[in-house]
């Protein structure tokens, strides 16, 4: 019983420590946790075979958590549904965007990075970026956010920033920028800028959404001085797209009803 107990007590500390990382080796749980490495494998394996637990890219040894661990929890939102469907969507591409991309969701009038590539990805830029607050109307993601939002959020957003004495959300006193920004990023349907919260970056960010409502955002970013908007826009946009219809595809077809 003791030797059961503990068994239990090891797999549930994996489960944590992915919890926190998000993405991890067994070489770097059981150097974290204090575990001989056989033994995290074997723990893993159980996890992967329950479904809790699965590889990152069939030819690589780093695992991270699955949504079925998502739905132990009562409290699952379909923010956290969108942000379990699209990492591995977004780290799938990885190799194919190069540069750093993020999932975000909306939350207190902003945009909440809850997951980076940047760590894994090919063309690292080191932006830490994960739990940042990004201000809505200053960057691609809360304009992509706010293009393909529901008429009542977007009037609800925009009269509360509308409130704030914060530089950048001076033009929400601005209707007609407003309209003009919306009317061209839903024709165009994403959103670009050299201005993102990152020194020297470029970005573009694409709205995600469900049944009608927009559940977060996709973005990638780049050093605005190795590549030029137009050039990035016309490399990423289509892979940024595909990873968009995936992502809205398993939302779709998801078992959960939100």
């Amino acid at each position: 019983m003791t030797r059961s107990l503990r068994t239990l007590d090891r797999g549930l500390n994996v489960l944590d420590y992915l919890n926190k990382v998000r993405i991890a080796s067994a070489q770097n749980i059981a150097k974290a946790l204090t575990l001989p490495l056989p033994t995290v494998y074997r723990i893993i394996e159980t996890l992967v075979h329950g479904g809790f637990v699965e590889r990152v890219n069939p030819d690589e040894n780093v695992f991270r958590l699955t949504l079925a661990v998502r739905r132990l929890s009562g409290g699952m939102t379909c923010e956290s549904i969108f942000v379990s469907v699209a990492t591995p969507v977004l780290f799938g591409r990885r190799e194919q965007l190069k540069w750093p991309s993020a999932i975000s969701t909306f939350e207190d009038d902003s945009m909440v990075v809850r997951e980076s590539t940047d760590r894994f990805s090919p063309q690292s830029i080191g932006l830490g970026a994960v739990g940042r607050w990004i201000p809505m109307l200053s960057t691609p993601l809360g304009w992509a956010y706010l293009a393909f939002s529901r008429d009542e959020q977007r009037r609800e957003i925009l009269a509360h920033l509308r409130k704030s004495q914060a530089q950048e959300d001076r033009v929400a006193r601005d209707p007609h920028h407003i309209i003009n920004m919306i009317r061209t990023i839903q024709a165009d349907g994403y959103c670009a800028s050299d201005e993102v919260p990152y020194k020297r970056c470029g970005g573009i960010a694409l709205a995600v959404l469900c049944r009608g409502r927009v559940f977060g955002c996709i973005s990638t970013v780049w050093p605005s001085s190795l590549i030029a908007e137009e050039t990035a826009v016309s490399r990423l946009l289509p892979l940024l797209r595909e990873a968009k219809a995936e992502i809205e595809h398993k939302l779709e077809t998801a078992e959960n009803n939100w």
